[in-house]
């Protein structure tokens, strides 16, 4: 998997293969551990907040009970990452209201990234006690894994993938031999880029057309409102090949000073004051 810019300056890095080794269990014997979230999700263990997973959907992906197993954040390439536990007072209210307060705590990093979803694992009648009345709030990638944590999970020098770029990050632009690197920063800090948002590739789309034009459908979207004058530039960034065709055809936009310049200090959003 790769990330890809279209300008020149921003080139392509690989990711490795994910290590496919949980701490998940497919089932239960009769004398075995009661599955806090039952047999398809395959768990023995409650999720914490933080853990990183891997999903594997046993029907439509977010209509569906995923299996999962918890992986290494930064070693394993995860689908996405608990990001609360919701803790309901009895197992009537984990089913009816659970679901409710999770989409509530995850809902601003969900609209920050570019390619997630929400998705609540809520425990059964029988492994609510071993789930410690416990619902867990996933953000999960709706067509692609995410690639590693995400929002608050992510420290200062995390090199960015794509589908981890939440509206507002700061970064630092790194060119290597075979791509770049895009270590997060604290905004006061010099950056590069500020992610300002994303914009829908057109259907149909291709993925060298998408690469291709990806600073242009940007510009459309941002340059009049971030980039109205001749100091600042608009650039576009995509997931990889195989990533754009399962769906993620979203592009990352970003906000940097021309003549490769470093910010200090967030750039304010049009309009602010």
């Amino acid at each position: 998997m790769s990330l890809t810019g279209d300008d020149g300056r921003k080139d392509t890095a690989t990711k490795s293969s994910p290590n496919t080794s949980t701490r998940s269990s497919q089932g239960a014997s009769p004398t075995g551990p009661v599955l806090p979230y039952g047999e398809v999700v395959g768990l023995d263990e409650p999720l914490e907040t933080g853990d990183c997973v891997q999903a594997v959907w046993s029907g439509t992906p977010f209509k569906s009970a995923p299996n999962l197993g918890v992986v290494d954040c930064a070693d394993d390439w995860p689908d996405g990452q608990v990001v609360a536990v919701d803790t309901a007072t009895d197992l009537a209210d984990a089913k009816a209201q659970g679901a409710k307060r999770c989409a509530n705590l995850s809902r601003a990093l969900v609209d920050a990234l570019p390619d997630a979803a929400g998705y609540a694992v809520v425990p059964t009648e029988e492994g609510f006690g071993a789930a410690g009345s416990g619902t867990a709030c996933l953000v999960l990638g709706r067509h692609a894994a995410i690639g590693g944590e995400v929002g608050r999970f992510r420290d200062l020098g995390t090199d960015l993938w794509v589908g981890q770029m939440s509206v507002g990050d700061c970064w630092v632009y790194q060119q290597l031999d075979d791509g770049y690197k895009a270590p997060l920063t604290d905004c006061s800090k010099a950056h590069t880029d500020q992610v300002i948002g994303t914009v829908q590739a057109p259907a149909e789309m291709t993925y060298k057309k998408g690469t291709d034009n990806a600073t242009k459908l940007c510009g459309n979207k941002f340059e009049s409102t971030w980039a109205p004058d001749q100091e600042r530039l608009v650039y576009g960034w995509v997931a990889d090949e195989d990533d754009w065709k399962k769906g993620f055809n979203k592009i990352v936009c970003t906000v940097s000073l021309t003549d490769n310049k470093k910010s200090s200090g967030k750039i304010p959003p049009p309009g602010a004051v």
